[in-house]
This record gives C-alpha cells, structure tokens and sequence, in this order.
C-alpha cells in the first residue's frame, strides 16, 4: 500500500512555516522542541535566541561563570577555541538584544573577564555577529566598554540611553565598527559630575561623527549635542528620512512619495519628518532650514522661550506647505508649572496656521487655557477639512479669567472637521451645553476618542448627556496625561508622564476636575446603548431626508 503523504508532513517539512508557527510559542517548549530533532532543533534554537537573552546570560553560553569574594563575575575556567565553536552555535542566531542596566548584571563582570573575553576572541569575528538591532540603557558612566563590545559594521538599528559622560566616546566608536546604521537614536541621563560635562566639545565631536553614517535613515539626538555645524552636515544627507533633535516627536502620517519630487530646497531633500526646538527652528530659519520645504509632512517644535510661538509659527506656515502633522508644547513646563507663564494660545498668535488646510494632526499644548472664544475655534475647524487628530491645551491646569472654550466649541468640529478620529479641547464645562437638537450634525463614525484631562467641570452628568448626543456610540472619553499623538525620541511614553489617575503635581481644584471627567467618563460608557439606539435613529432620518430630497 503506497503511503499516503499528509499535510501534517507536508508541513512539518516546510521549514518557513515551522518557523512562522515557533514564533507563537514560549520559551520552555521551544528549549523542549530543540531536543525532538535535528531539523526542529534547528529552527527552534533560531526562535528561541532571535531576541538575545540578556548579555550576562550571552556569556555564560560562552563558558560558564561564578562569583568572587567582591561580587564580580570571572569565567569559571581559561577560555580556548572549543569555547568560541561552542559559543558561535549560539551566538550566530542572535538578531536582536536588549541591556537594561535594573534587569541585566552586566556591571558585575569583572575587568579580567572583559580582558580574556577580547584577548581569545578569534581574530576578525565579533562576539555577535547577526545582531541588527541594540537597545542599550545604563544610568551610570562609564558603561562604554561593555556597550563597544557588541558594535560591528552588521548593526542597523542602535538606540543608546547613557549618562552624559559615555555619550561622545560612545558615537566615536559606534561611527568607526558601526558605520551602516539605518536607525540611531541617543537619550542622556545627567550623572555625578554632570556639571562639569563638557557641552561646546560633545557638539564638535557629534558635528564630527554624524558625517561617518552615510545610510542613516532616521537618527534621534539630544539637542545639547546638536550645533549649527552638525545641522549643516545632516541637511546633505540624502539617505535621511527623519531627524528628531528634542525630547518628543508627532506621529506620522504615511505619504504618497510623488508628491515630492524635485521639491525646491536643497537641504534635506528627503526628509519627511523633523523634531526640534524652537530656538533651533529660528535659528536655522535663515540657513538650512530657509526657503520652502516642501518635503517635510511632519514637524514637532518644543518651545525653550514662550515668546518664540509668533515667530516660528510664522515660518512654519509660510515654509511648510505640505505639513500633515504639527505639533508644538513647551520644553520644560511639566518641571515649572502652569503659574511659571504669561500668555496664553488666542486667535491672533494661532492665525498664520490657518492657511495650512492640508493638516491632518494638530497638537497645540500650552499650560495655561486657551483664550479662544467657541466663535473662534468654529473658524478655526473651518479651516482643516482633513483632521484626524486635534489636541488643544488638553494638559492645561489652572483658572483663566478671559474667554476660553466651552462645550460648545465642538459642534462645528462635528461639522465641519468630518474625518476626524480623536478629539481634545481644554474647555469650561462648568457652563451648560446646549440642547441637541435632531437636525444638529453629530460627530461622523470614524471619531473614536474624546480627551481630556483637568479642564474645569462641576457636574458631569449634563457633560455626559451631551457628549451621549453628538458623539459616535463607539466614541470613548479618555483622560491623558500627555499628548496623546506625541512618542518620545526613545523609550516610552510612561517614562515622561504618569497615569492620569495618580495625583502628583495636582493641586485640590485640578483632582477635583480630573475625578469628575472619570465619573462623565464612565457614565457615558454605561449609555453605550442608548446612543446606539440615537446613532439607528439619526441614520434612518437622514436616509429619509435623502429620498425625499431624491423624490423632489
């Protein structure tokens, strides 16, 4: 009797797609896997250190290791060859590695370790020879030696959180062994002795390096380090897509690339997405950030004085034509405080945005309310036909005595603003909304989340009410603490900002506020139903209005 071949086999023998299956399973039953047979250990063992283990645990592969007297790791016996043979069975699966200085003991290996590990290293292999990407994190200095180890001309993506004084020896090697990279992104974390950190010659020695990676992509730096020169030399790399320079950047838009063919400035050709301060954003205005760039459909300015917002808002609308996402918030207010600033956003300052009808993201924050009336912001949603996404002094804390927004001032939103996604306004909800009327036009469909954080609310009953009226039922209220639209240059964003429900830095008016946008919050989900039953209705009416329209 021929044997029959199933697709059991069929798909055991197909290596890529045991491979696609082993990308679900956890880590014990790929370590059981490795051990059925020789085809399946194989592509288990790929699975199973794709993501290295940790570079403590990487070198007790290479032999294993006990701990002195002092607490520091030494290899248990000398290394020889069989030890790197051995090692490379492990060590060539390995494509990515994450260091983190809390979970990872990397700092107890000992100086005579690291010593033998260099010194038997077969001469012309690196310890990691696959690894693509590092994500490296160490508060404390002095943490290059072990960094510098795993640096080879294979790396593509290398993202570095190091105290300030490893932050310029570190480049310097990474642009010698890693000059391929596509992606770099640095953090610094200010150290013992920070003070007398060096600023003018980390600038000339990153203005030095940044010209070594010719294939960078997108590379994220702290502005400290950043100096006009560095800038100039950027701005002719053709290979660069987005530049980061500051703490946050906007989230992106995907483009259609045609757009930008044979754009008129001459530096930064093929950037499309740029993050800076505003005293560099004004300061470059005259240089390589003249003329019009029409490349750039993404750009997030971090405030370092307040009265910078006229003048680079003037820039940006007059050079800026083919912005998608703008983004703007002060450098250090969360550390000075709402009471630390003068002016608030008004119609006059916001006013050169307006010409700028192709936005699709807008993030305007400001500690202080924004003193704009809700006629104001209907001409203001006038404007912006293809918003998705609008943030405006949602963080804001505090009274204001002038006008500021009410309930109101999201009707013409609605209306006029038909694709948006999410939605926040810092707004005086103390004052009643108005009743919704069944003509009135509502949110679309596609909207799915309303923000909100301390704006000033006393009942949130009627707030529900009439956010249950004009939104969509799967819109949500959601309380952040942090622009919604905005990522860190690296890290998360839990690094910079708390959860809206812890209350640092709150004063009694402001958890008072924030708890009463919970509990609107929550009753507004408990009316899901409810607002399915006016979403049915409102659509049936309008269906009618339609077919009577078509009749006459």
């Amino acid at each position: 009797m021929a044997h029959i071949y199933t697709s059991t086999q069929a798909f055991w023998e197909t290596p890529e797609l045991v491979a696609m299956c082993f990308e679900s399973v956890d880590k014990r039953s790929l370590s059981s896997c490795a051990r059925i047979s020789k085809r399946l250990s194989e592509i288990a063992l790929d699975a199973l250190y794709r993501d290295g283990p940790g570079y403590v645990k990487i070198l007790k592969l290479l032999c294993g290791m006990s701990e002195d007297e002092s607490g520091s790791l030494n290899f248990s016996v000398d290394l020889t060859p069989d030890h790197w043979d051995r090692f490379r069975h492990y060590s060539s699966r390995i494509h990515s590695l994450t260091v983190h200085h809390a979970r990872d003991p990397f700092r107890t290996v000992s100086n005579d370790a690291i010593v033998e590990l260099l010194t038997t290293l077969p001469q012309g292999e690196v310890l990691l020879p696959s690894l693509t990407r590092l994500n490296w994190e160490d508060e404390k200095a002095a943490t290059n030696p072990f960094a510098t180890l795993l640096f080879h001309d294979k790396l593509q993506e290398v993202n570095l959180t190091v105290a300030e004084w490893d932050t310029t020896i570190l480049l310097q090697h990474l642009a010698r062994r890693s000059p391929n990279i596509g992606t770099l992104r640095l953090k610094t974390r200010e150290t013992e002795g920070s003070d007398e950190f060096n600023v003018a010659e980390a600038e000339e020695i990153t203005a030095k390096v940044v010209k070594a990676f010719s294939s960078l992509r997108s590379l994220g730096l702290p502005p400290d380090l950043v100096s006009v020169d560095a800038f100039r030399t950027l701005s002719q790399q053709s290979n660069l897509v987005r530049l980061w320079v500051a703490t946050f950047a906007i989230k992106g838009t995907q483009v259609d690339e045609s757009e930008f063919q044979g754009g008129s400035s001459e530096n930064f050709i093929n950037l499309r997405e740029l993050s800076l301060e505003s005293t560099s954003l004004i300061g470059l205005s005259a240089s390589v950030l003249g003329g019009i760039m029409t490349g750039i459909v993404s750009l997030h300015v971090e405030i370092t004085q307040e009265d910078h917002i006229p003048t680079f808002l003037k820039h940006v609308a007059t050079s800026f034509p083919n912005l998608r996402d703008f983004g703007m918030m002060f450098a250090h207010w969360r550390l000075l405080g709402p009471d630390s600033f003068k002016e608030p956003l008004t119609m006059n300052v916001l006013k050169p945005l307006l010409s700028m009808r192709r936005l699709e993201s807008l993030v305007l924050e400001h500690p202080m309310p924004p003193n704009l009336s809700d006629e104001e912001l209907g001409e203001f949603s006038l404007c912006f036909p293809e918003l998705r996404h609008l943030e405006l002094c949602v963080q804001a804390r505090g009274s204001f005595e002038g006008v500021v927004p009410t309930l109101s001032c999201l009707l013409p939103f609605a209306q006029n603003c038909r694709k948006l996604i999410s939605i926040g306004i810092y707004m005086d909800a103390t004052i009643s909304p108005p009743i919704i009327k069944s003509d009135q036009k509502v949110f679309a469909p596609s909207l799915r989340d309303i923000h909100a954080f301390c704006s000033k609310i006393r009942q949130y009953h009627p707030v529900a009410d009439f956010l249950a009226g004009i939104l969509p039922p799967e819109a949500k209220l959601t309380l952040i603490r942090g622009p919604a639209r905005l990522v860190p240059v690296i890290g998360k964003m839990s690094d910079y900002f708390g959860s809206a429900e812890l209350d640092d830095r709150l004063d009694e008016t402001s958890r008072k506020c924030r708890n009463r946008w919970q509990e609107a919050s929550r009753l507004l989900a408990d009316l899901y139903r409810v607002r399915r039953v006016l979403a049915s209705e409102r659509k049936r009416n309008e269906e009618m209005q339609n077919s009577c329209g078509l009749m006459l």
